[in-house]
């Protein structure tokens, strides 16, 4: 059964970059002139529906889009769920009242997640000259887009199998379309409107103030995938971010634990030097994108360490040297 609650969350996850054009068949316009009402008992109903959603899902094998609105006094849920079968694709949009936020699906490839609302991921993306991209891609190559939806979409199936056997009214329009309408144990109201077709046209459902609208349309997406990172490539971008602060904290640790270890007798370059790339290493294996950004050189009575960030071309530098009982730590 379709619930608010838990479908409006299901749905507000992600967004939509496609155009859809409905077939003729999936428009309801209900005849208010002439209608004729019956009753069904729970078994009947389940029945009617299943019906309707064996059409609906036939009708939608080219594509289908759902979008939704929630109101509860004065918050307002909107969203929408684009699957293209041709191109692989989903498509979501949601918005809880701050602007959409988007995520994508596309089969064999992975998924692309919405990132923009992270103050790291734009500044990652501005350091690498690309701020306008608002998305991570993160691959699965053996994602398939019926387990994806099935998952994650306002299914025919979920909506008009799922708990609904329910003893309700069943009001047909001169037109040929039909009004199904029921309450449920917990005394939500659906309303199911089914097009002359005989496919779903847009759900209704009323509970304790909230008021929710799911409307479909049938026919040929336009879906598109945004540009993206890859999750290594943002990962290679937040060690990057801390670079500066990464090469000082080497330098830094490495001079002092060079000086404990000294234990007040003159510093011997040839220990200094294994402490300092000891420390490089730690830091290096340490990020999560397996970059061996921090570099460690060489240089008279000492080492320089040094990084360059190969998107701005910006390189760090401290020189660690012995200087009698210590390590002396410089930039430069």
């Amino acid at each position: 059964m379709f619930r608010p609650s838990r479908s409006a969350l299901l749905m507000a996850t992600v967004t939509l970059a496609a155009g859809l054009v409905a077939t003729p068949g999936a428009a309801y316009a209900a005849d208010t002139t002439t209608t004729t009402t019956t009753t069904l008992s729970g078994v009947e109903m389940a029945a009617a529906l299943k019906t309707v959603a064996t059409t609906s899902t036939a009708a939608a094998e080219g594509g289908w889009k759902a979008t939704m609105s929630a109101v509860r006094g004065p918050a307002t849920i909107s969203t929408s769920y684009v699957v293209d079968p041709g191109r692989g694709i989903v498509v979501d949009q949601s918005d809880f009242g701050s602007g959409p936020t988007t995520e994508y699906a596309a089969a064999g490839k992975g998924k692309y997640t919405y990132m923009a609302f992270s103050k790291n991921f734009r500044a990652v993306v501005r350091m690498m000259g690309r701020p306008t991209v608002r998305h991570m891609f993160q691959p699965q190559p053996t994602l398939k887009l019926e387990d994806h939806v099935e998952a994650t979409g306002p299914t025919f199936a979920k909506v008009l199998t799922e708990d609904v056997a329910y003893a309700g009214t069943k009001t047909v329009h001169d037109n040929g379309s039909a009004d199904y309408k029921y309450s449920d144990d917990d005394g939500t109201t659906f309303t199911m409107q089914v097009g002359p077709a005989g496919t779903l046209a847009e759900v209704l459902v009323g509970s304790d103030g909230l008021s929710v609208t799911l409307t479909y349309a049938y026919g040929v997406p336009q879906a598109t995938l945004p540009t993206a990172i890859s999750e290594k490539v943002w990962d290679q971008g937040m060690a990057y971010l801390a670079m500066r602060a990464a090469v000082k904290h080497v330098a830094s640790e490495a001079a002092a634990d060079t000086s404990r270890t000294a234990q007040g007798r003159t510093v011997k370059v040839a220990a200094l030097r294994k402490i300092v790339r000891s420390w490089a290493t730690a830091t290096n294996n340490n990020n999560r994108a397996g970059l061996k950004m921090i570099k460690v050189k060489d240089i008279s009575r000492g080492v320089r360490v040094y990084a360059t960030n190969p998107w701005t071309h910006e390189t760090v530098s401290y020189t660690v040297k012995a200087s009698g009982r210590k390590a002396v730590v410089k930039s430069g």
